[in-house]
């Protein structure tokens, strides 16, 4: 079942509980832990594929991997204090960081990248309220597990899994040239900002997902689906944004701002994806906008088994949005939405399938 938002929110939109409070209600941890203490940095990392150095000095542990290498180290725990801070110099490269031990990772201060970071909890990933996480690189945070001789060679990789804890984001994830990809089986939540400029802004729920590189489109893929949910209430914003939680639901809530936002950059058209397929449902309470680096055009493809519109605030603003699904009725709010993006400039085109029985109809229930 998704987070129930309401204990997270305010009547306004502000969160009503603090950060600490707010990650032991989300993986229900005891308000003692220790993992969630101001003195925490990673602990026991070593690495297992490539080279580097691990050090740590007062309040920051900094990993050094020379050149644009590839490294894998395995961790007991990847947790960082309030006020700690982790600086991984990997030039250009990349490192995986897997967590080995029963603890999730709880990163409530800073984690600094010269290039890509991988983070891979079965147990859970939360970024706090006061969390910042900057990379060059990509930024992957995920409960499910791939393999050191695919990530080493630099190909296409696939996360798989059973765990059942999330990935959440309270705080600030940002990548200035990369991706910000997070992955989890049964639930991802961002109540954050995430921000990916030059790169794609990615969310997948299921069982196995394919992650590739692609400087054009978008990069992850579920293929085998878990019926889990992606819950978004923050900001996203990225030169193109991908959400899927195929035969599960995505809630992309975020009152009258924009919800979704693609911006396109010289290589990459704005263009934003909800996939959750025919047995899936798109919740929308918000604005999702697309457009090219010149400021026009842009694109929403949206497949899913149902779509609701909640509240009055929703609609797209793109050149071009197309609309996927078996059957639709569209009720007066709908409608509104429509209208209001319709009245934006976007161009909509809606295709019923008729799949799992249903009529492939489109009904006007005034």
């Amino acid at each position: 079942m998704p987070l129930n938002t309401s204990s997270l929110l305010a009547p306004d939109g502000a969160r009503s509980l603090p950060a600490v409070s707010v990650v032991v209600c989300l993986l229900g941890l005891s308000c003692a832990a220790p993992v969630l203490a101001a003195g925490v940095l990673p602990q026991g990392g070593a690495y297992v594929s490539g080279s580097g150095s691990i050090s740590t000095s007062g309040n920051t542990l900094t990993v050094t991997q020379p050149g644009s290498s590839r490294g894998v180290i395995n961790w007991n725990s990847f947790s960082i204090g309030k006020t700690n801070t982790v600086n991984i110099d990997n030039g250009a490269g990349a490192t995986l960081n897997r967590v080995t031990g029963g603890t999730p990772s709880m990163l409530l201060g800073k984690l600094n990248a010269t290039g890509s970071v991988y983070l891979i909890n079965p147990q859970g990933v939360v970024v706090g309220q006061q969390g910042v996480i900057t990379t060059g690189g990509r930024f992957v945070a995920s409960t499910l597990d791939t393999d050191n001789e695919s990530f080493m060679a630099g190909g296409p990789l696939t996360f798989s899994g059973q765990s059942t804890q999330r990935v959440v984001n309270l705080g600030n994830i940002g990548s200035t040239n990369g991706d910000v990809l997070l992955i989890a089986a049964s639930e991802v939540d961002n109540y954050g900002n995430i921000s990916a400029p030059n790169g794609t802004a990615e969310i997948a729920v299921g069982n196995k997902v394919l992650l590739q590189d692609s400087s054009s489109s978008q990069q992850m893929f579920v293929q085998t689906a878990s019926g889990g949910a992606i819950v978004n209430t923050g900001a996203v914003e990225a030169a193109q944004v991908n959400l899927q939680a195929v035969d599960g639901n995505i809630y992309a809530l975020a009152g009258n701002a924009d919800v979704l936002r693609a911006t396109g950059t010289a290589v990459r058209d704005g263009h934003v994806w909800l996939v959750a397929g025919p047995r899936g449902q798109v919740i929308l309470a918000g604005n999702i906008a697309a457009k090219n680096a010149d400021g026009k055009g842009g694109t929403v493809d949206m497949d899913t088994g149902l779509f609701t519109f909640w509240g009055d605030f929703a609609k797209v603003v793109a050149g071009q949005w197309n609309v996927r699904l078996p059957t639709y009725t569209f009720d007066n709010g709908a409608s509104r939405s429509f209208t209001r993006s319709l009245n934006d400039g976007t161009s909509i085109s809606m295709t019923t399938t008729g799949a799992n029985g249903q009529s492939g109809d489109l009904v006007a229930d005034q």
